[in-house]
């Protein structure tokens, strides 16, 4: 393949068809959401159940904002919405009563009891009054009992337990189904609890001593919970799981020494609410793992998506890149601005087609460069300041890449960008460190022999127990690919070693395939490598070239090296084919692949990799004066499996190393 211009380094966006994100309609993230803009819809259009869905997400997505909007969207139904209130039993007084009462109406309610109990209490008439709060209440059943037994206690005479008759536990004033947006959960704030008092020694509870939590504020809309909250404490989950099955909940305590009068035992509540829970992946995994029949509750779910494509939904993104400065309060960004944080969105994603939603790092940038922009006294935000932003957070993140550089000045990290070795070549590897905002790139050599054995390649990092188990397939499949190519007719009578020089950490995955390979190829040719190119790739047992993650770090990685130990012209990466449009590189390595001072050679087979690393022709092992070709003989020759007719040529290569 052709090795890659500056242009196709990074994506390209048509600035002149951008408008300031002023003049543009402001979008938010939920509005990017297709697949949870229809999972709401179709809960809200729920009713008589205690529905269950799932949204996933990934880490830094603001559910709340995402839930709250989407479901001030939908028009559902709110057949299941009224005031709750708790009363005294008249004839129990340690088990109050609930009341259901019609969304609203819930102060008017007590206002309109408090004037009956003076009616009542005055032996007035008092039946107009009653037939009117029947009326309010649809002429509810368990409401026209209270109010009969109201009635007779009154007559009787009887003391009530507390002043004011009726606790208003939920009221509904603007009659709009609730949304809460559950946090820093215990039992009490989700289940609700019963305060107790204290008074001459004595213990006791009456209804006005009950707090709701947040299944009961919920009733009649929607409960939005965090599952990582809930893994802490896997308690509040079966407790909440039970009483959705039920419909009802009961005001039990966590702890039994909790109950302090043991007597007291207000009636359960009915429930009817919409209950979402929201994580990424690893937490609804762990949460599977909690309650295996939790996929079978769970009916809805829905996926955020973090990213969108370019080609379709640019418009879109740039509305959001306005709902987030209108949100935040900056100043206007000009198009140039503009595609600079579209660039910075598509490095985020590592693909050159697709723009990230993060609207954590995205926010982090604008308000950074937001900031800088009124430093200088600017009235507008330009491409300038964002990449100065960039290079701001760079600085104060990039203490680690300093002292990884620091070996490779100080002579400790053995790399060579120049010259030629047998058996030897620069790998790329990226760094992840615990702690660390996010990954770079650094170069590792691989070095390769070869000695008289039974045909295996012995991973030493594998031996060594510093490699995960990718690595060790990736090194099996090496020794598939070499045993198909030279050893199908003959078992190999050479063994090999592969290790990654100077790593003393654990390593993973597959990427390195290709750089091992073709020292592999190296050392059994005898043929040396040019040491200013780095490799990444993997490969499969055929050859071929397969994308690897991590490429523009891994490159400006190796870049770095190159740059201290002096730019020659002829240094630059191989990297597979299909990882050219993830490229989105900085743009000092594209100014210097501009000027012919780096190169980057994308490739599709080993035997391409082989050619440019070491000038030869791959060829076969059959086609003569061809790498293969040597590496065959040499085989051939140990195994003594050459033809008769070239038993001189035999031993002469014996003896003069061919």
């Amino acid at each position: 393949m052709a090795e890659l211009t500056s242009e196709q380094l990074k994506p390209a966006f048509a600035i002149d068809l951008f408008a300031p994100l002023s003049e543009l309609e402001p979008i938010p993230f939920a509005a990017l959401q297709p697949r949870a803009i229809s999972a709401i819809k179709r809960l809200a259009s729920f009713d008589g159940d205690c529905p269950v869905m799932l949204i996933n997400g990934f880490p830094g997505a603001d559910y709340e904002q995402v839930c709250r909007t989407l479901i001030a969207d939908t028009h559902g139904k709110d057949g299941d919405l009224f005031d709750l209130c708790y009363t005294e039993n008249l004839n129990n007084p340690f088990k109050p009563i609930w009341l259901r009462l019609q969304p609203g109406t819930g102060f008017e309610f007590c206002e309109m009891v408090g004037e009956l109990l003076k009616l009542m209490s005055h032996h007035l008439d008092a039946e107009r009054l009653v037939t009117r709060i029947m009326r309010k209440q649809k002429d509810d059943p368990k409401i026209a009992d209270f109010l009969s037994d109201l009635s007779a206690h009154v007559a009787l005479g009887l003391e009530f337990q507390h002043p004011v008759l009726i606790n208003l536990l939920i009221h509904h004033e603007d009659q709009q189904a609730p949304v809460i947006y559950g946090r820093d959960l215990n039992w009490d704030t989700l289940f609700g609890s019963i305060n107790y008092q204290t008074e001459q020694g004595s213990v006791y509870a009456n209804q006005h001593l009950l707090e709701p939590g947040l299944m009961r504020q919920a009733n009649g809309g929607y409960l939005i919970l965090q599952l990582d909250e809930l893994l802490d404490q896997p308690h509040l989950w079966f407790k909440l799981k039970n009483a959705m099955l039920k419909g009802e909940l009961d005001w039990n305590a966590y702890q039994e020494g909790k109950t302090l009068t043991p007597f007291f035992a207000p009636e359960a509540t009915p429930i009817r609410l919409k209950l979402i829970l929201v994580g990424d992946r690893l937490e609804v995994a762990e949460f599977q793992m909690l309650d295996r029949d939790m996929s079978e509750r769970i009916f809805l779910r829905a996926d955020l998506v973090s990213e969108v494509e370019i080609d379709d939904e640019l418009p879109d993104f740039l509305g959001y890149l306005a709902w987030i400065r209108q949100r935040w309060s900056l100043l206007d960004f000009t198009p140039a601005a503009q595609a600079a944080l579209c660039r910075h969105a598509s490095r985020l994603c590592d693909h050159q087609e697709w723009l990230s939603l993060s609207e954590v790092q995205l926010t982090a940038l604008m308000r950074l460069a937001d900031s800088l922009a009124r430093e200088l006294e600017a009235d507008i935000i330009d491409q300038e300041h964002i990449v100065n932003a960039l290079a701001e957070q760079d600085f104060r993140l990039n203490y680690l890449v300093e002292q990884s550089d620091q070996g490779v000045i100080d002579g400790q990290i053995l790399l060579q960008t120049e010259g030629e070795e047998i058996g030897q070549i620069n790998g790329l590897s990226v760094i992840q460190v615990a702690g660390h905002p996010y990954d770079f790139g650094e170069p590792v050599r691989l070095t390769a022999t070869v000695h008289l054995g039974d045909g295996d390649v012995a991973d030493i990092e594998r031996k060594a127990e510093l490699a995960g188990h990718i690595h060790a397939k990736a090194m099996m499949i090496i020794h598939g690919y070499l045993s198909n190519k030279f050893g199908a007719e003959n078992p190999s009578p050479l063994s090999a070693n592969l290790v990654f020089e100077q790593s003393y950490h654990e390593i993973d995955g597959d990427s390195a395939s290709l750089t091992g390979l073709c020292a592999l190829l190296s050392a059994l040719a005898r043929q040396p490598i040019y040491q200013h190119f780095a490799v990444t790739g993997a490969v499969d047992q055929f050859g071929n070239v397969q994308a690897v993650g991590g490429v523009n770090e891994k490159i400006e990685g190796f870049f770095r090296v190159c740059q201290i130990h002096g730019l020659n012209g002829k240094q630059g990466i191989l990297l597979p084919g299909t990882n050219a449009q993830q490229l989105n590189l900085s743009d000092e390595v594209i100014a210097a692949v501009e000027q012919g001072q780096f190169h980057i050679h994308p490739v599709d087979h080993v035997e391409e990799a082989i050619e440019l690393l070491t000038g030869c022709v791959a060829g076969e092992p059959d086609m003569p004066d061809t790498l293969f070709y040597r590496i065959q003989q040499r085989l051939d020759d140990l195994n003594g499996t050459l033809p008769k007719t070239g038993i001189m040529r035999t031993i002469l290569g014996r003896l003069f190393g061919h």
